[in-house]
């Protein structure tokens, strides 16, 4: 581990804690749920035997009540199993009801004893109460003992519950320190691109930490510099492409504008800012839908070719003092991918193929017809 890279040996660190956590919180699960569902077997087997003495109690008393048995043996043997069961009751007992209960039971045998194995007729009636009733002690044991099983069960699975939520808290808590390690140096990074900086101008990230941040930040300022290089080199080229384009147009007779694909001026000639009356006014950007000009002819060309499914259409215009004819054509540029790129508009003079008496026909008929189109 000490041979790797530092960031590397500090995400590793994080991770095996992240693990060695995970494994130490399962142990400890198995050996929660292992003794809380352990029951106590021999508190449940003195229980039963307990409730087999006190049956065994009843039928012993039963033969010693009863005249009929005329064997000294038998009777001996049932005294012997009842004393027996009775000392074997008060070791398993403890509480203070089934101790006067065993008292009392006591008090009854002794007298059975002294009076030559007679039993009186109550003393017989009140060991069957008695025996009855340690029997329900017995009984109540059992069933206390089972709630607090149950109740140390459930304290059992909320302390796992409690010891859970811990250890997801500790491997949370590790695994925010293990994505600040990897993140925060990257975020730096993104949050500086991110801000879009100028290609001219030189990237500052912060002090790298680590041997591998290092290195990255190394690269992205090479790779920076070479961006910026080729950017210059872009828009020495396309300064270069605009020049030779534009003086191509200023040579057409056409009047041309040619739009991108967000409705802004790109290119234009001389002859069309002579058209819409701008001559000392640049409208490279400009979206044509608002191009800041006030002149009537603009307005009316605007509207003129707002419409999509516009292709070519007469459109006078006053230009130099003279009234003029065009013809407008409006021709959709597409990419590669056949995708709308960009649109350019075409403006033909044809005030030299008509007569006098045609060209004001023309000419009356295509000025009202826009100045509807100016309001």
């Amino acid at each position: 581990m000490i041979a790797l890279p530092p960031m590397r040996r500090g995400i590793l660190k994080e991770v095996l804690k992240i693990v060695f956590l995970f494994g130490a919180l399962g142990f400890t699960l198995i050996l929660f749920i292992h003794f809380s569902s352990k029951n106590p077997k021999n508190l449940i087997s003195l229980n039963f035997q307990a409730s087999n003495v006190i049956i065994e109690m009843f039928d012993h008393w039963e033969l010693l009540n009863d005249h009929n048995i005329n064997s000294n043996l038998v009777v001996t043997e049932n005294k012997k199993s009842f004393q027996q069961s009775l000392d074997f009751l008060e070791k398993y007992y403890s509480t203070n009801d089934t101790s006067i209960i065993l008292h009392e039971m006591h008090l009854i045998f002794d007298k059975y004893k002294i009076k030559n194995n007679e039993i009186s007729r109550q003393d017989y009636l009140q060991m069957r109460k008695l025996l009855k009733k340690i029997m329900k002690e017995n009984q109540y044991k059992l069933s206390t003992l089972i709630l607090s099983r149950e109740r140390f069960s459930n304290k059992m699975v909320l302390l796992a519950c409690l010891i859970f939520l811990i250890a997801l808290g500790f491997s949370v808590y590790f695994s925010e320190r293990l994505s600040s390690r990897i993140a925060y140096p990257i975020k730096k990074i993104s949050e500086i691109l991110q801000s879009k900086p100028d290609l001219n101008h030189k990237l500052k990230f912060p002090p790298p930490e680590t041997l591998e941040i290092k290195v990255l930040t190394i690269e992205f300022i090479e790779l920076w510099k070479r961006l910026s290089d080729l950017h210059k080199k872009n828009l020495k080229n396309l300064k270069l492409q605009r020049n030779e384009l534009n003086a191509v147009f200023d040579s057409m007779e056409d009047a041309i504008v040619v739009l991108d694909n967000k409705g802004k001026i790109e290119h234009y000639n001389k002859l069309f800012l002579q058209i819409i009356g701008a001559k000392n006014e640049s409208l490279l950007y400009q979206p044509w839908s608002d191009v800041s000009l006030s002149s009537i002819t603009y307005m009316q060309l605007r509207n003129l070719v707002r419409n999509d499914n516009f292709e070519e259409s007469n459109f006078w215009a006053f230009v130099d003092g003279n009234e003029t004819i065009f013809r407008v054509r409006k021709r959709i540029i597409n990419d590669e991918d056949k995708q709308r790129n960009g649109v350019i508009l075409i403006l033909h003079n044809l005030s030299n193929r008509y007569s006098a008496a045609q060209f004001k026909e023309i000419a009356i008929k295509l000025k009202t017809e826009q100045a509807s189109l100016s309001i």
